[in-house]
């Protein structure tokens, strides 16, 4: 009996110290595809911890529901940044008269739109506080915002945020936009440091679920070297076979969510490939992009025959039937399930209980 005891002992203690398995997150699975040329997920050389896709045909599809997206971003958080491959049908950044105001000291003074993407309760500064003012141009004289968010901002977070299922909705999550003004005017972009537009439209920040791709997002999504700041896309050089180059390339007249300066001129990507300036209230394609959830685990291999899917719902009941282990093979990526740490405190408990009854069986036969 005091062998037997003893060996039940050292067996749960032994599987109670077996390694839990951790499961990775998507994030970091997918970071260890980095190229340094070529199609491919790429660090941000411009902000610490982040990582993008660049190229013209990169594997970063993402099936969401029935609709095809694609990854634009890891961000350092861990949350997945995403992009509608195609349109959603051409609106009105910020309609006609919708937030129109003849008070020269508020910001939306203009009858074709408004570049205010948001509004006097959902705007910030910088540091992520609430500002009931932002300037038109940058350094510009601070204009009192509209009580009302862009018509196109209402209807993305409202209609279409409302259209999808509910397995997408919730792995939507809130987060921060950048939105500040980034030159002053459709003809007047001389900027040619991309460093200096991303600290400009990171100067004025919104906070909300769905909206679309920045200017800038479109800028770092090139291999084309001759690409690299909002400017360059003035040139044909640059913009030129823009589809072998960037993946975020369309074929409509597109929104970005980056005002041009001004009141009402907001960033639009020609069927060229090339930025031009736009009244906020015309009729371009909408895109619709906003950020995953950092727990979110996929499977597939991001190509357009075999995108990512959404394995945290999609194959819960398979994960559940069939707990085996499952790795990263050929670039496909699948959820690792982890050992439940429940269950290795349980072992331990018994181990200890066996420990304490040997002790006991022990002392009873010695005496």
């Amino acid at each position: 009996m005091k062998k037997l005891f003893f060996t039940i002992t050292i067996l749960l203690l032994s599987i109670s110290f077996y390694p839990v398995k951790a499961m990775e997150k998507t994030s970091d699975i997918l970071k260890k595809n980095v190229v340094t040329e070529g199609d491919g997920l790429y660090v941000d050389s411009t902000i610490d911890g982040r990582y993008i896709y660049k190229g013209g045909k990169p594997n970063n599809y993402i099936k969401l529901g029935n609709d095809l997206y694609r990854i634009i971003s890891l961000e350092k958080d861990g949350t997945i940044k995403v992009i509608k491959q195609e349109s959603i049908g051409n609106m009105a950044w910020d309609e006609a008269n919708a937030r129109y105001s003849t008070n020269d000291e508020d910001f939306c003074t203009s009858e074709y739109g408004c570049n205010s993407w948001g509004s006097n309760t959902t705007t910030l500064d910088s540091n992520g506080n609430k500002v009931t003012q932002m300037p038109w141009e940058v350094n510009g004289t601070l204009k009192n915002l509209p009580d009302k968010e862009a018509t196109l901002n209402t209807y993305l977070n409202n209609d279409f945020y409302n259209s999808l299922n509910n397995d997408v909705k919730s792995l939507i999550v809130e987060t921060i936009w950048n939105i500040g003004p980034t030159v002053s005017g459709p003809a007047g972009d001389t900027k040619t440091n991309l460093s200096e537009t991303i600290k400009e439209e990171s100067a004025y920040k919104w906070k909300g679920k769905i909206a679309l791709m920045s200017a800038i997002d479109y800028v770092k999504a090139t291999t084309n070297s001759a690409c690299t700041s909002v400017s360059a896309y003035r040139n044909p050089s640059c913009y030129n076979n823009s589809s072998s180059y960037n993946y975020l390339y369309s074929t409509n007249y597109a929104w970005t969510l980056s005002s041009h300066g001004g009141v009402h001129f907001v960033f639009g990507l020609s069927s060229y490939g090339m930025f031009y300036g736009l009244d906020a209230h015309q009729g371009d394609a909408v895109i619709p992009a906003f950020y995953l959830s950092s727990e979110t685990t996929l499977n597939g291999e991001g190509t357009e025959i075999n995108p990512y899917t959404i394995s945290n719902y999609i194959e819960e009941s398979k994960n559940e039937e069939n707990n085996n282990e499952v790795n990263i093979n050929n670039g496909q990526i699948v959820e690792v399930p982890s050992t439940s740490a429940f269950g290795s405190i349980v072992i331990v408990i018994l181990g200890i209980i066996c420990v304490i009854g040997s002790i006991v069986i022990n002392k009873k036969m010695t005496k």
